[in-house]
């Protein structure tokens, strides 16, 4: 599925203006998504940085995206590795060795989750990883078998990234942001992936995905000097992509989301009356709401169903339009960060040279 963005697909340069400079924070894609969902919860989270709860999904985010970087980007970089070595095999030993080491080595997860789910979440972390060396293959055979290109060699260009895990950052906006993998198609453009191991998938893109893929082409943009002609969110558990066409209106679109949120720092500055609340069913999976032991008082709106009121009726069913946020109070609790109760775990900050907020 392709999402095109509006016509512009001429890319003219990107300039700062003279006379406006960025908050005193460097930003994110998470961190904007954070602020635009709930300033109250970016305060608590990037300014008054108080611990957040952690859960088995954080865990399993980490090492899933920890192992496919290192799957291209040192064990097979090139198809004569990938044609030499086993991939399902070595994607079997690095998923075994990091499970030990970051999930199982954390013994308080237990007392989280019962113990079907930690064997569910491990069964589905297994299968994930390995369906995503078995959809390479698969990629590979079918652009041969159909006559896209004469060799799995060619083909291999296509289907790996040319990044993995590529940094992509700006001073002049203070944003910086890190892209899943950078893959080049046969006429030469360029796609930017972003690997989701979330459960939200349907026949859209959620909102916080597309600011964050925009964010990413303009970055891209800024730090490479060549507009991306995609940027795309790859639902791994699905092995489907959903993608936005990359135009200057959307590159207009990110600088302006980003600018916007560095003057609204620049007028709240560190005072926590003016991040305001924002009440929603979210809330009650909030690490900082007072449900889960944190500071934050807001009251959680009752969910009330759209349209005018009605007696019961005899019918046995009704068509009924819901919400998102109506929709997600009926169904299983969301494994974004954030979102999910857990338990505060408190651990030795890791000094990055590129991004040490």
């Amino acid at each position: 599925m392709v999402i095109v963005s509006d016509p512009g697909d001429e890319m003219k340069p990107i300039e700062v203006e003279d006379k406006w400079e960025p908050s005193f924070m460097r930003l994110s894609p998470s961190k904007i998504n954070t602020y635009m969902k709930c300033p109250r919860e970016f305060y608590y989270k990037y300014i008054a940085k108080i611990p957040e709860k952690k859960t088995i999904h954080l865990f399993r985010g980490t090492l899933v995206h920890a192992v496919l970087e290192d799957l291209f980007k040192k064990q097979f970089k090139s198809f004569k590795a990938w044609e030499d070595g086993d991939p399902a095999a070595w994607m079997q030993d690095q998923f075994e060795t990091r499970w030990a080491k970051d999930i199982d080595s954390k013994g308080w997860l237990w007392e989280l989750h019962t113990d079907e789910e930690m064997a569910a979440m491990r069964v589905e972390t297994e299968e994930l990883l390995q369906n995503f060396v078995a959809s390479v293959d698969k990629k590979l055979n079918e652009m041969v078998e159909w006559k896209i290109y004469k060799s799995k060699y060619q083909a291999w260009n296509c289907v790996a990234p040319k990044y993995a895990e590529k940094w992509v950052k700006s001073h002049d906006y203070a944003v910086i942001g890190i892209v899943d993998a950078v893959c080049n198609d046969f006429d030469g453009g360029t796609t930017l992936l972003d690997y989701k191991t979330s459960k939200r998938y349907g026949p859209y893109l959620p909102e916080d995905y597309y600011r964050q893929l925009i964010v990413y082409a303009f970055l891209y943009t800024l730090e490479m000097g060549e507009m991306p002609k995609f940027v795309g969110v790859s639902y791994l558990r699905f092995d489907d992509t959903f993608y936005v066409k990359v135009n200057q209106p959307v590159l207009d679109e990110a600088k302006e989301l980003i600018k916007m949120v560095h003057d609204c720092l620049k007028e709240r500055m560190e005072v926590e009356e003016k991040y305001e609340q924002v009440p929603q069913n979210l809330c009650k999976w909030c690490s900082f709401h007072k449900s889960n032991g944190g500071p934050c008082d807001a009251v959680v709106p009752k969910w009330k169903p759209k349209g005018k009121s009605y007696k019961k009726s005899t019918v046995k069913s009704e068509n009924v339009v819901l919400s998102e946020e109506e929709f997600l109070a009926h169904t299983e609790i969301p494994e974004e960060e954030g979102m999910v109760k857990g338990k505060v775990v408190e651990e030795a900050p890791i000094k990055n040279t590129v991004w040490d907020d």
